[in-house]
């Protein structure tokens, strides 16, 4: 009896790596992992890309959160301006 089995050739979505595995046992045989080409200018060009959406995120953050801010003084006051404006609250025993 002569085993003539055909390896299957799959592409991992993950690592683009290319695996070879055996049909009858599903055994992966071989892996092939494409090689990455590197630059140290694109990788400081990334790093300073990430830098600076990370500072436009914090500044628009700060932004808000000093609008929020402004927001609410502006309602305390309003409050503070109004609160001689109001009944004074009816006590329980006013109403024996």
């Amino acid at each position: 009896m002569s085993k003539t089995t055909k390896s299957l050739k799959v592409l991992c979505p993950n690592c683009q790596s290319t695996l070879k595995v055996e049909p009858t046992t599903g055994l992966v045989i071989q892996t092939k992992t494409p090689k990455v080409d590197y630059s140290l200018k694109e990788a400081i060009q990334k790093e300073q890309e990430k830098k600076n959406k990370v500072d436009e995120l914090f500044a628009k953050a700060f932004q808000d959160e000093k609008d929020r801010n402004q927001s609410l003084e502006e309602k305390f006051k309003k409050a503070m301006e109004s609160k001689d404006d109001l009944d004074d609250p009816t006590r329980p025993f006013d109403l024996d």
